[in-house]
């Protein structure tokens, strides 16, 4: 009996058990987080729920193992790099003991992640020499992947730095970025899995950015934060903050999983969510996530900040208000998911209400049993797949809406809602790896915002869909049309070319006026209750081009080249910015990053 009979057989007999389990998940703006959405597009892999962002790694390497001989040679390289980086979830037999996998296309891994090639004229494996890695000190990157490993049957572990230095130039102006940390993961008895990251970060930004933690008083997608001013490098003022996420789950079963931490989730196929994006800062939640059939429930509660702490100065607790979310996404066929989002924003003098613990009844029941004092959002999320390129998608939001008051044109203040339209072309014109994406969003005035006052800050809510001063759907909160579209070229193995173009228009609030763009603010306050049309108030247009080149050094580690132009058209003189930037930066273990507004 020949190698591959024999291993072929080996394959015959790998367990199934782990197919539903849970685990931690791929970073957001990664390679890996591209590869899985090639995947679900082209229809290699549509296992999963595409939807639902936080893209579970064992999920990830079920796909990948089931691959067959229809991926092409780039695409045999996203294989084995999604392997190499996903080691502890490659198939092993009962006893831990290593397997060796045949692919249809002559490719091998064994369960550390080496590659191996079948050469015909000898009837052996050979080792690939460019993925083999003897390892830093016999104990350091023995898997190219990550910098420390622990394998054992009942325990793993993985370790590995997080860069992001970056320096760069808007015009006269020197833009800093200087971000050092670590990262863990791992596995305990195949039932629990844990994850942290923590880094620390001094950096400043373009103009048009510190115009917007001016306005919020929040630095993007952070919390807390203290002013710098670098005594080694002239001219670098800017933030100091530390930024922590992490959390830890349980398998309580085949199907259903239950997490505790300190992070944020993403719902919706889009470059943008109108129903739940991770652009803001983290929070703390809890999750359970529940995979049966052809459905996916998630319900996430969580504990949010009102505003941020400059907002609120000095020595305080900040006031709480709390999110209670359920999603539901279901796959009729491999090609077609809907989902329904709904969810809640209350708050109790800082204790939660127990009703919304209920994991299936609707919310806006048991707001309305309540008194109707809380701010309830109901959604919808859907994509369609077809032609072996192409992915529709789209989303709706209803923050409030009124039939009638829409056919009669009143521009009535309380018809609150949005919705998204975006369209992927994957392979474009028969190009290996040219990926093409537009999309569509637009959101009414005073969506996302609410009635109830901040009792320290009457002019605030304590009820609006966000958290620590920053919206936890679209970075620009409401009131908006934006049109995006980007190119990604995977140009070799090393080399990844992205283009990106924004074009938006939307209306600020004026230093007197609530026109329905701030979400913070009390709706209460509002100029008008009829007459109000998206963009109105004070005129923003914003046009964006950038290009980012990425060569990749070794697994994750990335040399980035940035370039970007962005004009901003306002009647206000401080959202006027003619922006010209150029940086150059070094990339380790962390996503791309895009701060649009």
């Amino acid at each position: 009996m020949n190698i591959r009979k024999i291993i072929s057989l080996i394959l015959l007999q790998l367990p199934l058990a782990l197919l539903l389990a849970q685990s931690y998940y791929q970073l957001p703006g990664t390679r890996s987080e591209h590869i899985s959405d090639r995947w679900y597009v082209l229809g290699y892999d549509q296992s999963r729920m595409s939807s639902i962002r936080n893209i579970d790694r064992r999920d990830f390497m079920q796909g990948a193992q089931n691959l067959g001989d229809s991926l092409t040679l780039v695409d045999q390289k996203d294989l084995q790099f999604v392997i190499q980086n996903n080691t502890e979830y490659w198939s092993k037999t009962e006893e831990g003991q290593a397997e060796v996998i045949v692919r249809d296309d002559k490719v091998y891994a064994d369960s550390t992640g080496t590659f191996f090639y079948y050469n015909e004229e000898s009837n052996v494996l050979q080792e690939d020499l460019s993925s083999a890695s003897k390892g830093l000190f016999g104990i350091l990157y023995n898997n190219r992947a990550n910098f420390y490993e622990v394998n054992t049957p009942n325990f793993t572990l993985r370790a590995n730095p997080v860069i992001n230095i970056q320096y760069g130039k808007d015009g006269d102006q020197t833009v800093i970025r200087n971000t050092r940390g670590a990262e863990l993961r791992g596995t305990i008895d195949d039932k629990i899995y844990y994850y942290t990251r923590v880094v620390d970060n001094q950096r400043n930004y373009a103009g048009y950015a510190e115009s917007t933690i001016e306005k919020y008083k929040a630095v993007p997608g952070h919390g807390f934060y203290k002013d710098f001013q670098s005594t080694v490098i002239e001219d670098f003022n800017g933030y100091d903050f530390f930024d922590a996420e992490g959390y830890v789950g349980l398998d309580v079963s085949k199907h259903v999983a239950l997490e505790l931490g300190h992070g944020k989730h993403m719902i919706g196929n889009g470059i943008r969510s109108l129903l739940l994006s991770d652009d803001g800062d983290n929070y703390f939640y809890v999750k359970l996530n529940t995979r049966i059939w052809k459905l996916q429930y998630q319900n996430i509660w969580a504990e949010l900040n009102s505003l941020s702490y400059r907002t609120l100065p000095g020595d305080r607790l900040l006031t709480k208000k709390y999110m209670a979310t359920h999603y539901l996404s279901y796959k009729p066929t491999k090609k077609f998911e809907i989902g329904l989002f709904e969810t809640v924003i209350f708050d109790r003098q800082n204790q939660f209400e127990f009703q919304y613990l209920n994991p299936i009844i609707l919310y806006r029941v048991i707001e309305s049993g309540l008194g109707s004092p809380d701010n309830v959002l109901v959604g919808l999320n859907a994509n369609y797949t077809f032609g072996g390129h192409f992915q529709a998608y789209g989303q709706l939001v209803l923050d409030e809406f009124y039939l009638s008051e829409l056919r009669a044109g009143t521009g009535w203040w309380a018809n609150k809602f949005g919705y998204q339209l975006g369209l992927k072309y994957y392979n474009a014109l028969n190009v290996d790896h040219l990926d093409l994406q537009v999309e569509y969003n637009t959101v009414r005035p005073y969506t996302y915002s609410h009635s109830r006052p901040l009792s320290v800050l009457p002019e605030y809510s304590n009820a609006s869909y966000s958290h620590h001063s920053q919206p936890l759907a679209h970075p620009l909160g409401a009131n908006f049309k934006e049109v995006l579209a980007s190119i990604k070229y995977q140009v070799s193995d090393k080399l990844y070319l992205q283009g990106r173009a924004m074009f938006t228009s939307y209306g600020e609030d004026g230093a007197t006026d609530t026109l329905g763009n701030n979400i913070l603010l009390i709706s209460e306050g509002r100029n008008m209750d009829f007459g109000n049309e998206t963009g109105q108030g004070l005129q923003t247009d914003i046009m964006m081009l950038s290009l980012n080149a990425s060569y990749q050094l070794m697994y994750n580690y990335y040399i980035d080249l940035d370039l970007m132009y962005r004009k901003s058209d306002s009647e206000l003189a401080s959202k006027t910015f003619d922006t010209k930037y150029i940086g150059l930066g070094l990339r380790v273990n962390m996503g791309r990053e895009h701060i649009d507004y």
